[in-house]
């Protein structure tokens, strides 16, 4: 809480003492209107002036896409950096010492800034008729895409150079994954950086120009850095955008994010080759709830949505699905314009519809052993809707089956209902021991089962004030609940807190399961109750060895006896 607490008396400082119109007006052109000053907006396209700086609060308001704050939260959000980046700018800006330390930067990280200099060097001073040029232009990659994204190309020696440049040993070269017993590992491959959620750069792709050579892509080895499990392909240079409209597009493959983007779609990120996962679905929700999967339009692609899908719907998110008339986005992108591709974003599946669509492939629905298997693939979707109380989209999902198979909405829940009853397959059986384990470990962590119930149950937020910081030793829930008691967002909290309490809130939202919040909720309470007994009787027991006044210690003894029968009644020893 320390850190919170530290940056918000700078932040005060530096808001009395930044001019907010001269900020703004370095980054973008604005005009008098009134006492105030007015612009295009830089956070969303228009033709017409809605974005608005006020002098008088040292704060910007746009009545396009509602992008509102003050000078730090300009510069972070027009630059796409961290919040304590922006903090340290907007202080040097306006004359402000601060003492907030950035953490040193790994060897590894500036070995790969230098060399993706060199690789991107390589590209774009390379003969535009060469067989790589010829290769990028096919997939209508121009010179000012690779500036844009830092595409590059390596030959195979850079690495050496780059470590004679640097006064690095090589053992660094190998720590980041760009040397393999003593070679460099992307020779001869076009080279796409991968940065991670902070815009550093942790890794590469590898992308074979010639058909025969195997594999087509290769990444950087899994480290300490770099973990496709955790990065999203361009989520820094899109995380804004994804904020203003409220909703992300996720694809598969580096150049379906590239070509998305260059087609006007900014709001779009991309998984590293592997699965969409639990700290993905974590980083997006501190942007939106709402998702649009564009997969590859084949059967790998098809189950890579359903896995998405079934991460994604007992976490709270809106999900859709693109279909459309390519093999991938990329290739989308060169057949249709922009407008043709909103058409598509816009009547994207509802992702209950696209597993009944996806389902309906497997089967001949003429058939009734077909039918029969069918519905049963399905119960298990409607089952896992009603454990993960999405009940909105329960009837709208019977219904859609009902039209489907030309059958009665009544008729087809009660043959879900049957199916999802009897139905005890080992993944249930796993899944259920999952829930009870997983039960008594937030159960008996207060902590954790008060984070959980925070995040996951927003309705109960108003009933968990029973306890406060102060009842609490210090740890990762005192520094939650200080920043909860000031209105401060998850994100923000995720932004400034302790590597420690990030770490529980990580794990805690990544939890699949779904506990009963009620219970939960008398279990938390409970708790609470009890603490605050135990507090108070330890605050008597202190009382008591200080006061020398018999009356007094009377008075103590008589009431700490009454607090501990009823810490006994509340289940304490």
């Amino acid at each position: 809480m320390d850190n919170y607490d530290e940056y918000k008396k700078i932040k005060d400082e530096i808001k009395s003492k930044l001019d907010i119109v001269s900020l703004v007006s370095g980054y973008i052109s604005v005009k008098r209107a009134g006492k105030n000053y007015s612009g295009l907006c830089p956070f969303h396209p228009e033709d017409s002036p809605s974005f608005y700086v006020f002098p008088e609060t040292g704060t910007y308001h746009c009545f396009g896409c509602g992008a509102h704050g003050d000078g730090i939260s300009f510069i972070k959000n027009y630059e796409n950096i961290s919040f304590t980046d922006a903090l340290n700018k907007a202080a040097s800006i306006a004359g402000v010492s601060v003492k907030i330390e950035k953490k040193a930067t790994p060897p590894e990280i500036i070995l790969n800034e230098n060399i993706n200099k060199i690789f991107n060097n390589n590209l774009l001073s390379m003969n535009r008729k060469s067989e790589i040029w010829k290769y990028l232009e096919e997939r209508k990659i121009e010179e000012s895409d690779v500036r844009e994204f830092e595409l590059g190309y390596s030959f195979g020696s850079e690495v050496k150079k780059a470590l004679g440049e640097t006064m690095y040993e090589s053992e660094i070269a190998v720590n980041s994954g760009l040397l393999k017993d003593n070679q460099d590992v992307f020779k001869n491959r076009i080279v796409i950086p991968i940065r991670d959620h902070g815009e550093k750069l942790v890794g590469f792709a590898g992308r074979a120009i010639h058909k025969d050579v195997v594999p087509k892509y290769i990444n950087t080895a899994e480290s300490d850095f770099f973990k496709k499990s955790k990065i999203l392909y361009l989520y820094g240079k899109s995380k804004n955008i994804i904020k203003q409209n409220d909703f992300a597009i996720v694809v598969e493959g580096y150049f379906d994010a590239i070509s998305m983007n260059r087609a006007g779609y900014k709001n779009v990120v991309a998984t590293l080759g592997s699965s969409f996962t639990k700290d993905h679905a974590f980083e997006i929700s501190k942007l939106t709830n709402k998702i649009i999967t564009m997969y590859d339009m084949d059967q790998a692609g098809s189950k890579a949505t359903l896995g998405t899908i079934e991460l994604l719907y007992n976490r709270g998110f809106q999900i859709a699905v693109a279909k459309y008339d390519a093999k991938d986005p990329d290739e989308l992108v060169k057949k249709h314009d922009r407008k043709y591709i909103a058409e598509i974003l816009k009547k994207s599946y509802k992702f209950h519809e696209f597993i009944i669509d996806s389902y309906s492939e497997k089967y001949d629905l003429s058939n009734e052993f077909g039918l029969e298997d069918y519905l049963r693939d399905l119960s298990v979707w409607y089952k896992n809707f009603i454990i993960s109380k999405r009940y909105e989209i329960i009837d709208p999902y019977i219904d859609t089956i009902a039209e489907k198979i030309n059958r009665n909405s009544v008729m087809v829940k009660e043959i879900l209902e049957k199916y999802s009853k009897y139905r005890t397959n080992t993944t249930e059986k796993i899944k259920k021991t999952d829930t009870e384990e997983s039960f008594k470990s937030i159960q008996y962590h207060f902590d954790e089962s008060y984070i959980y119930l925070w995040i996951k149950y927003p309705e109960y937020r108003e009933k968990m004030n029973i306890i406060t910081p102060e009842d609490l030793e210090e740890g990762p829930l005192r520094e939650f609940l200080e920043y909860t008691e000031k209105s401060i967002l998850l994100p923000e909290i995720l932004e400034v807190c302790s590597e420690s309490l990030q770490n529980l809130i990580s794990n805690i939202w990544k939890i699949d399961i779904v506990l009963e919040p009620q219970r939960l909720y008398r279990d938390i309470k409970k708790s609470s109750e009890r603490l605050i007994l135990l507090n108070k009787i330890e605050n008597n027991k202190k009382k008591l060895s200080e006061t020398k006044d018999s009356q007094e210690r009377l008075k103590i003894t008589s009431e700490t006896i009454n607090l501990l029968s009823i810490l006994k009644r509340h289940g304490g020893n």
